[in-house]
């Protein structure tokens, strides 16, 4: 069971963008919906031998850390040797398993280890470089489906994914800027000497306008020509949750609540609730 959690597998729902652009395309079939299924399992090992690595080299950081420090390589229950055995075994799995789908994707996959290992080692401790790394490797995901099922994405749904990825990435560095509970950290301690709080604050609520903004302009130049009416309504509703969700995301943030923002959104019903209704009506666009 440490294993298990050790992979983080409820960080698995942000790989879930591999299906964007089948989606948003309007080209969903189940020879790419079941190959995408198999590149998502494949790809999320992958990721989830990263978030190992990563645990290994904060470990000293997440063992002091008021909720990291159930993580079982935090507790001290794997091993570093096990623990690294277990990692380079997702490693291997993820990419073979890759290589047999689409050998190109191999490629998506190297890049993407790469830039977690050089943001683990390096990337974190420089500013605003830290976030805007975190954006593209969300951005990233989307561009795995798109080349797996060669469907284009367009460029103002991009853009949405990277401004509000951004947005993300910037609360959760002001929530631990600004919580109390975290001491003796060295990204706290990056962030306190980099950034301010207004630094943080202007950026997440500049991004996550510009994500307002972009998804609109995607609803209405991309989407809303070429829909029926029904759908277009749909869109447009879907444009009003993700601004109530992105509204209170902001506020949570600046309370320090957002930096795990998986758990903030399942926790807290005032973001659960737009996050769900954002997802169901833009569904219920695409497919109608």
């Amino acid at each position: 069971m440490d294993y298990i959690k050790s992979m983080r597998l409820k960080q698995w729902i942000k790989n879930l963008l591999i299906f964007v652009s089948m989606f948003t395309s309007s080209s969903f079939s189940y020879d790419n919906f079941f190959s995408l299924l198999y590149i998502f399992v494949s790809f999320s090992l992958v990721v989830s031998s990263t978030y190992i690595f990563n645990d290994f080299i904060d470990i000293d950081t997440d063992s002091r850390h008021p909720t990291k420090s159930s993580r079982p390589i935090a507790a001290g229950k794997i091993s570093k040797k096990n623990g690294f055995t277990f990692m380079f075994f997702l490693f291997l799995l993820g990419n073979l398993t890759l290589y047999f789908l689409d050998s190109r994707l191999i490629l998506f996959s190297f890049l993407y280890t790469v830039i977690t290992y050089s943001y683990s080692k390096k990337l974190k401790y420089i500013k605003y470089v830290d976030i805007s790394v975190i954006a593209l490797l969300f951005v990233l995901r989307i561009l795995i489906g798109s080349f797996a099922t060669s469907v284009p994405t367009s460029t103002p749904l991009i853009l949405f994914v990277f401004f509000i990825s951004l947005g993300i990435a910037a609360g959760k560095k002001l929530s631990i800027m600004k919580n109390d509970l975290v001491t003796d950290s060295n990204v706290k301690d990056f962030l306190i000497i980099s950034y301010s709080e207004d630094n943080l604050l202007v950026t997440l609520k500049s991004t996550l306008q510009l994500s307002l903004i972009t998804y609109i302009i995607w609803v209405i130049v991309v989407k809303s020509l070429i829909l029926n009416s029904l759908s277009s309504v749909f869109l447009a509703i879907s444009c009003i949750f993700l601004f109530f969700f992105i509204d209170k995301f902001i506020g949570n943030s600046f309370l320090g609540l957002t930096e795990e923002i998986i758990e903030q959104v399942k926790d807290d019903k005032s973001l659960t609730y737009p996050a769900l209704l954002f997802a169901v009506s833009l569904l219920i666009g695409l497919i109608f």
